[in-house]
């Protein structure tokens, strides 16, 4: 276990002069967690056990740096009627993905930042049981992005195993064809350890690739996570991170610069400020801010753009045409206090 005393990424053991009474058991599991940590210089800690986060969600300050909501444009494609994840794409720039819930095909959208539409793919190896929320970030080829789309709905908690499928970003547009075809390359099936959930959140940590999955029916919320390399090969129970003091999360996202943490329900955005080299947990037991939203009709998605500096919402609601809004930063303002 790793106590979070000693660097090790330099060297991969502490540094000499230093004490280091460790037995080989304990010196093993140090040198499986240095590939998960040391390219960000980060200590992952796992002897702590769960945080429990006991702080009230009540008059939480809004962060007042933030301004919108910003129309951009209501959804062109008629097929994304129940639009419940969101992230903002790395190989077209301008534009996000976004997927249906429960009953669709699997298959994940294409829009530009107006709304339009660009592409709709077909994801080979998969199926949608309930997909409720989607992420972009690091994987396995640190030189590429990845996609994870969240199959963790269970309004009635029946269903035992959840899974997170995880393929490469596409980085092409066949003009010719209307729906294209990609493969679906990995599935992260995980159980709870905690008994059956329901869940509309899951993030990628784009400085540890971990994931991370959020509770939304039950009170505390809570955050588990599974560690990055993820098995893809067999079942496995998820860890149990912490909780937090509120419920209904559904959606999330974190800045690709690992600095915000961002979970969203219904009414309210939450939001998380990490500090430098910081483990997640350490910036969940601290008290958020709220950033600036307005709620929308069974609005649910939230992703943050690639700089940053601005966070896009929509609609998931059926009967209406859900529309795009943008939540920016406002000019010389620092938001970066937790």
């Amino acid at each position: 276990m790793v106590t979070g005393k000693y660097s090790l990424c330099e060297k991969g053991r502490p540094s000499e002069g230093r004490p280091f009474f460790i037995n080989q058991v304990r010196y093993l599991s140090i040198l499986v967690l240095i590939s998960i940590s040391c390219s960000q210089d980060i200590l992952t800690d796992i002897s702590m056990g769960p945080f429990e986060a006991t702080y009230s969600m009540q008059d939480i300050a809004v962060k007042e740096c933030f301004q919108g909501p910003l129309y951009m444009g209501e959804i062109e494609n008629r097929q994304i009627t129940e639009a419940s994840g969101l992230a903002v794409s790395r190989s077209f720039g301008g534009s996000l993905w976004t997927h249906n819930n429960q009953g669709d095909h699997n298959r994940v959208f294409l829009i530009g930042s107006d709304g339009s539409d660009r592409s709709t793919f077909r994801i080979r190896n998969t199926g949608n049981r309930d997909w409720e929320d989607m992420a972009i970030g690091p994987g396995p080829d640190r030189t590429m992005n990845y996609l994870y789309i969240a199959d963790i709905g269970d309004n009635r908690q029946v269903h035992d195993i959840k899974s997170i499928y995880r393929f490469k970003e596409p980085e092409r547009i066949d003009p010719e064809l209307r729906v294209q075809w990609i493969d679906g390359e990995d599935v992260i099936r995980f159980r709870y350890p905690d008994g059956m959930k329901d869940a509309e959140t899951v993030m990628i940590d784009p400085l540890t690739r971990d994931l991370l999955v959020v509770s939304k029916s039950s009170f505390p919320t809570s955050v588990y996570i599974a560690r990055y390399p993820q098995n893809t090969e067999e079942i496995f129970e998820i860890e149990l991170l912490g909780t937090l003091p509120f419920t209904g999360a559904t959606g999330g996202d974190i800045s690709p610069d690992g600095r915000n943490i961002t979970i969203k329900t219904k009414e309210i955005v939450y939001n998380w400020t990490r500090n430098n080299k910081e483990q997640i947990r350490d910036a969940f037991i601290r008290l958020p801010s709220r950033l600036p939203y307005i709620p929308e009709v069974q609005g649910e998605a939230i992703a943050w753009n690639e700089e940053g500096t601005a966070y896009y919402t929509l609609s998931e609601s059926k009967g209406i045409i859900p529309v795009l809004y943008k939540y920016e930063k406002k000019a010389d303002t620092n938001c970066s206090e937790p």
